[in-house]
């Protein structure tokens, strides 16, 4: 039985997700990777750790901002261990890595991000926090042979002095977004009426020019004809007579005090 139970103290098996960290006389000595390991009873043994990524959060974490706000935020990491390096952490940390490293750095690391952003800031930009927070978490956690996956910031929370002047901050920029908005709208009904009344005007001016034109042409058309009809009468006297016979209508007129008849010129010669 003594036998049988060295015999099974003697393998250990390192599961998936998992380093080995041997141990000779309770001394770091190597590494032991996924699988069967045969190891020297009570000289050895090995501790497991865990290299699958793990999680841990801050919730109500108070924080300052760059414009001197107190803001709290709820954060969550997710981080792993260097599977390369689980000897050397587990000599520095044993397997407190998490209370003793993550969860102290992930509380600085925030602080030291929002203290870079105004509380607005926080707000409007978050993916910018975010990435600042990762990178400074990153920088820290590196030295001891622990990656940061990722991370997420899930929620701010501020006083209510600071959310009552926000609130007030945000209707007054609707209000004058609003008034803005008024005011170009009446700058344009203004513009579009002063186009409306310079198209009018010029279709004043133009539709005046053009009957004037028309006026002056009619003018000198009509002074032209008199001017022929001056030019023929001096030519021929008898032209005037000539108008008359061809516009007669063939009616005679009567005349009061007189037997001329006009126009018409009888022979006057007796006959022989």
């Amino acid at each position: 039985m003594i036998v049988v139970g060295v015999a099974l103290t003697s393998v250990v098996t390192i599961t998936s997700g998992s380093k080995g960290v041997l141990l000779q006389w309770g001394k770091v000595s190597g590494i032991l990777d996924e699988g069967i390991h045969l190891i020297m009873p009570f000289r050895d043994s090995v501790v497991i750790m865990n290299t699958q990524t793990q999680i841990v959060t801050a919730v109500d974490q108070s924080c300052g901002t760059f414009d001197i706000q107190e803001v709290f935020v709820d954060i969550a990491v997710n981080y792993r261990l260097n599977p390369l390096a689980v000897d050397l952490i587990y000599a520095d940390l044993r397997q407190d890595y998490a209370s003793r490293i993550v969860k102290p750095n992930v509380e600085e690391s925030i602080k030291a991000t929002t203290s870079d952003y105004t509380a607005e800031e926080l707000l409007q930009k978050r993916e910018s926090v975010k990435t600042r927070f990762k990178d400074i978490l990153s920088q820290r956690l590196h030295e001891y042979n622990i990656v940061v996956v990722d991370v997420a910031i899930t929620n701010y929370r501020f006083n209510q002095q600071f959310l009552d002047a926000t609130n007030n901050k945000v209707i007054a920029l609707q209000e004058a977004e609003k008034a803005k908005n008024e005011l170009e709208r009446i700058r344009y009904e203004a513009q579009q009426q002063i186009i409306q009344a310079e198209a009018k005007a010029n279709a004043t001016i133009t539709t005046a020019s053009a009957e004037a034109q028309a006026r002056v042409i009619e003018a000198e058309s009509q002074a032209e004809a008199i001017r022929v009809i001056q030019e023929q009468l001096a030519q021929n006297p008898e032209y005037l007579q000539y108008i008359t016979i061809i516009t007669w209508d063939g009616k005679l007129p009567y005349f009061l005090g007189s037997d001329v008849v006009p126009f018409i010129q009888l022979p006057t010669n007796s006959p022989e």
